[in-house]
């Protein structure tokens, strides 16, 4: 092989091999922000398995809205502890990104707030991806996705 092939050959080596991590880099930020920015859909579950062994929490508790009634808590360690499921039952329009959920579960906090044991309630995207992570993910068993988050304090409360 002449002498210029092999030096032409050697001089792309670099740009093939940046070509290719630059493309590799692509798909994977493109796939991080596709599952980031999915919004639930109608249908999709989020189940806590009661532990009595789990830990009570980091305290996080966010607030539910209830139609015609008073705010209630969501309490995640409660939730962790007394298990429970959330349906998401319908994408609700406006600018918020709220999502009608029904609660089925024991409880969801120990106090005076909690929301019931049976109850249609109205949460945004953020607080159901916040649930979702404390629960281990969307689904049911077997069936669960992971989420893509770190650890729930990185999310913050």
């Amino acid at each position: 092989m002449p002498r210029h092939d092999q030096n032409a050959i050697r001089a792309m080596q670099p740009a093939l091999a940046a070509t290719g991590c630059l493309l590799a880099v692509a798909v994977a930020v493109n796939a991080v922000v596709a599952l980031a920015c999915a919004a639930p859909r109608v249908g999709d579950i989020v189940a806590f398995v009661p532990s009595a062994t789990m830990a009570s929490g980091d305290g996080t508790r966010l607030v539910a809205h209830r139609s015609g009634r008073a705010d209630c808590i969501l309490d995640l360690g409660v939730l962790r502890r007394s298990g429970g499921s959330l349906v998401v039952d319908t994408q609700l329009f406006g600018d918020a990104g709220d999502f009608r959920v029904h609660w089925a579960g024991p409880r969801t906090s120990d106090d005076p707030r909690n929301c019931g044991g049976d109850v249609d309630l109205i949460v945004g995207q953020r607080e159901l991806n916040i649930l979702a992570l404390a629960a281990g993910g969307w689904g049911v068993g077997e069936a669960q996705m992971p989420t893509i988050a770190g650890p729930l304090s990185a999310i913050g409360s």
